[in-house]
């Protein structure tokens, strides 16, 4: 009976363990490391899927240096933001910047999926180059 005992007590932790790690693990979206992780639904678009949501993020990507100016000219909403701002916060406090990071990951990840699919490469380095360039001046 201790032998049973003792033996469910390992499965038990070794399925607690698995549990564990599952929640651990990557979730949807920007990770800490600046990558990005697709949900399962982008995952398994077709080609031209890709590329349509590849070339609409990057229209969302070109608009949002005009956000981070109105973002910039007008107040900061909060104190935390308005003292990020003075002293270089890594996102100067502006919710555009951080859209746009999370944004730029996803349009690469969306690139990266499109070419293991064998798909018809896009030239998104110049795009982003552009977009990367305009937004520079507000980091």
């Amino acid at each position: 009976m201790a032998r049973c005992l003792s033996r469910a007590g390992r499965h038990g932790a070794l399925l607690a363990g698995v549990l564990a790690a599952g929640c651990t693990s990557a979730s949807i979206g920007l990770q800490k490391d600046g990558t990005y992780t697709l949900e399962s639904s982008e995952q398994t678009l077709d080609c031209g899927r890709l590329s349509n949501s590849i070339w609409g993020r990057l229209q969302v990507l070109k608009s949002l240096p005009a956000k981070a100016k109105a973002e910039r000219e007008a107040a900061a909403p909060t104190a935390v933001q308005a003292v990020g701002r003075w002293f270089g916060a890594s996102n100067k406090g502006l919710a555009s910047l951080t859209d746009y990071d999370r944004e730029r990951a996803h349009v690469r990840s969306l690139h990266r999926k499109l070419m293991d699919r064998g798909c018809p490469p896009l030239d998104i380095e110049s795009e982003l180059a552009a977009t990367d360039a305009a937004i520079a001046e507000y980091r």
